[in-house]
């Protein structure tokens, strides 16, 4: 007996078993459901794998195009970063960060309000890192490692990975960066900042948004805060736009003046600072023309070479027309302002570095592998003098390690110290380099002050007039000079050097770079 199908159902009656057919279910389907964690794949087509791992490099590379230069800056600045001492104006950062915020506000109004933003952020900084020689100058090595990161993304934006790599290598083998990679001043900040507004430049000639308009004025307002001397930058811009989308002007102008606002009340206490700020530069002359193409980027090979491939880049594409803007403008127009003005300084356009790097990056990706490879090598040798050079102490303009050594070496309890407050240079700072590297137990006496620097909105100490009477019978005093002097007292101001000369004699001199030591003793009374 065959049994029933499976779509009847059994069924037991009076009469026996019937089997009633089962209702049939329409629309619905026995199907498996697998578990809600199970993933179904497929496998991919050759091409589909090509595509991928073709994804994967290209990120790869661009990562490595700006991480690699951020890391060989880094690792540059960071070598010796303290061996030298800081110098006046090094040491004009730090005697900032030892008063009061009250006394910081009092001498922005009457000096340095211009770069004062940067006076805060350091303040801070050290509130939390300390002010030792290594947290001063931090800041400036992660501004320069973040510039050299910044310029790598400015390669990728201009569409090859190796744009990005070469130019962000360049930029860090310089040794302008380095130099400036390691010093307490803002302008490798001011560098950083550029380059941001220079990448945002790019982006906003490929495409204006708003987003990226707000970020740009955010950018030249960090520039301005830095350095205002640094907003030059904005002419170079401003061409870049005219020749390469001149239809963009009329956006590109109202994000850079919106940049421009914040700043408008340090310009106006700036203007009024000018003459103690800047008034001791030199106009620009024929010297200093020669000097900037010898030294600027280190050295006159690293920086023949820099500006000759630089030159050789030069084309009608977007990104050569913005570096080489960005290279030459600010630096023509400072020469042309400081030839009536005082006002030209090559650290005041230590950013135009930006647009030379990422003329080199473009003009070595057009190049073969072997040919970018023995270029940056070149480059990196032609660097090396330069970057020995830095590093050295009597690089800087005054060797403060050196002046503090010989006073410490001889130092006896009971010394007293004299400064010269009208010498050749920042003489009024003289006191900084003593108070800075000197603990108090083995500082000598400080005779003439009266009010001490940085007190009541004053930066420079006052001395008292009664020389005879502050020297007292102190047997031994250190004098201290800035600026090279054959005989130690010549050009002492005041009655200093008459006192001096009438009670004691000169027991030793000492020079080092930028300065002039001198140790007296009292003479015999008899």
């Amino acid at each position: 007996m065959t049994s029933p199908a499976r779509s009847q159902l059994p069924v037991t009656t009076p009469n026996g078993e019937v089997h009633i057919p089962l209702p049939r279910r329409v629309g619905m389907v026995n199907t498996f459901d697998p578990p809600t964690d199970a993933t179904m794949l497929l496998p991919k087509s050759p091409s589909q794998e090509e595509e991928e791992r073709r994804r994967r490099r290209a990120a790869w590379q661009s990562r490595i195009a700006w991480i690699a230069p951020a890391l060989a800056t880094l690792s540059l600045c960071l070598i010796s970063l303290t061996r030298a001492g800081l110098w006046a104006d090094e040491l004009a950062t730090w005697g900032n960060t030892t008063v009061s915020w009250s006394e910081l506000w009092l001498q922005l109004k009457g000096t340095d309000a211009t770069i004062g933003p940067y006076y805060v952020l350091i303040r801070l900084w050290t509130t939390v890192f300390g002010d030792s020689d290594l947290s001063l100058r931090l800041p400036s090595t992660l501004a320069m490692a973040g510039a050299a990161a910044v310029v790598g993304l400015i390669g990728n934006r201009l569409g090859s990975h190796k744009i990005g790599l070469l130019a962000g290598l360049t930029f860090a083998i310089l040794p302008i960066t380095t130099r400036f990679g390691q010093e307490a001043r803002p302008y490798a900040l001011a560098t950083f900042f550029a380059a941001v507004a220079t990448l945002l430049l790019i982006r906003m000639l490929g495409g204006f948004t708003l987003g990226i308009a707000l970020a740009y004025a955010a950018a030249v307002a960090a520039v301005g805060l830095m350095h205002l001397v640094a907003l030059l930058m904005l002419a170079a811009h401003g061409l870049a736009v005219l020749i390469t989308h001149r239809k963009l002007l009329w956006r590109w102008t109202p994000s850079a003046f919106a940049g421009l606002l914040p700043l408008i009340p340090i310009v106006l206490i700036g203007r009024r600072q000018q003459g103690t700020q800047i008034g001791w530069i030199p106009f620009t002359d024929l010297h200093g023309i020669e000097a900037y193409g010898l030294e600027f980027f280190g050295g006159a090979l690293i920086g023949g070479a820099i500006m000759g491939l630089g030159m050789a880049a030069i084309s009608r594409e977007r990104g050569a027309v913005v570096a080489i803007c960005l290279g030459l403008l600010p630096v023509a127009l400072l020469m042309a302002l400081g030839s009536v003005t005082h006002i030209w300084q090559q650290r005041y356009v230590l950013y135009t570095i930006v647009g030379w790097a990422v003329l080199v990056g473009i003009l070595l990706a057009k190049r073969g592998l072997v040919t970018a490879i023995a270029t940056m090598a070149a480059l990196a040798v032609l660097a090396l003098p330069g970057q020995v050079e830095v590093r050295k102490p009597a690089f800087r303009y005054q060797d403060t390690k050196a002046v503090v050594a010989l006073i410490e070496h001889d130092y006896e309890q009971g010394d007293g110290i004299v400064y010269g407050l009208t010498d050749r240079g920042p003489g009024v700072l003289n006191r900084d380099v003593i108070a800075h590297y000197l603990p108090p137990g083995k500082r000598p006496t400080d005779l003439l002050v009266d009010r001490p620097m940085r007190t009541d909105g004053w930066m420079v100490s006052s001395e008292h007039q009664d020389v005879a009477a502050r020297l007292g019978d102190t047997k031994r005093i250190w004098v201290l000079r800035l600026g090279d002097y054959q005989e130690p007292l010549d050009e002492l101001d005041g009655t200093k050097k008459a006192v001096l000369q009438e009670r004691y004699d000169v027991a030793g001199s000492w020079w080092t770079t930028g300065y002039t030591v001198a140790l007296l003793t009292r003479k015999d009374p008899s």
